[in-house]
């Protein structure tokens, strides 16, 4: 390992974990995972007809969020544009449902 990549690790973690969830999430919106995390205890799906459909957009949803954060750090520049306190708001989030789902990124 270089001495190097300890200096801002986030930024060589998300060059690793960015394109591996952004095939993940192709996966899933393609119909090609055979499972879906269980969500019984989500309030989104709460008085709801919950089918496979519907929890595979909820799915992607999700995934999404995971990917801003590592795609964030991977391309910086692409995000000029966009809002500092969105961007912190949108790091947070996607930080917090990666933890959320991690044991999920399965397939």
């Amino acid at each position: 390992m270089e001495k190097e990549e300890l200096y801002e690790l986030k930024y060589v973690l998300a060059d690793y974990i960015y394109p591996r969830l952004k095939a993940f999430k192709d996966m899933v919106d393609n119909k090609k995972t055979p499972t879906l995390p269980n969500f019984k205890n989500e309030e989104y799906f709460k008085d709801k007809k919950v089918n496979f459909d519907l929890m595979s957009k909820f799915w992607s949803e999700k995934l999404e969020e995971m990917i801003f954060p590592f795609q964030y750090y991977s391309f910086t520049e692409s995000f000029e544009n966009m809002d500092e306190e969105a961007i912190k708001e949108n790091i947070k989030k996607g930080l917090e449902t990666f933890a959320k789902y991690f044991d999920d990124l399965w397939i």
